[in-house]
């Protein structure tokens, strides 16, 4: 995973669900895109703009890459510290990296990322708005 840009990842936590298990207790693999898209939105909360409110403005976020690398289990009820951070900020669209470390003894998890364009309604390629890189939160 390259380096955060943007300063300290912003935590988001969940808790291994029963229904996200498979038959041996441990979390199935495609939950991971599921926590990844979770911890994005509350990155981006913590931008100061919702994915609502950048919706309503036209600014829709569409996946274009995801990379997940599985370094250890996850089991049932296990509590799971999601790290995002910027990884790369350019004109129509941000790369965010994931670490997912394991609450009780820190062990890494898994590490991703996914790289977004900004898109209208229309799915034509537009700059992001301005107001996410304000007071230097993205800058």
């Amino acid at each position: 995973m390259s380096e955060n840009v943007s300063g300290a990842p912003v935590e988001h936590r969940i808790r291994v669900r029963y229904c996200e298990t498979d038959r041996m207790g441990v979390a199935h693999h495609m939950n991971h895109v599921a926590w990844f898209e979770e911890a994005r939105t509350e990155w981006l909360r913590a931008q100061g703009r919702s994915y609502r409110d950048l919706e309503d403005d036209g600014y829709l976020l569409q996946i274009v890459e995801l990379q997940c690398r599985y370094h250890a289990p996850l089991d049932y009820d296990d509590v799971v510290v999601i790290e995002t951070s910027l990884i790369r900020r350019r004109r129509v669209g941000i790369t965010l990296g994931y670490r997912l470390t394991r609450e009780t003894d820190g062990v890494l998890a898994a590490t991703g990322e996914t790289s977004l364009a900004c898109v209208s309604p229309e799915g034509k390629l537009r700059a992001l708005p301005e107001d996410l890189f304000e007071g230097g939160k993205l800058a």
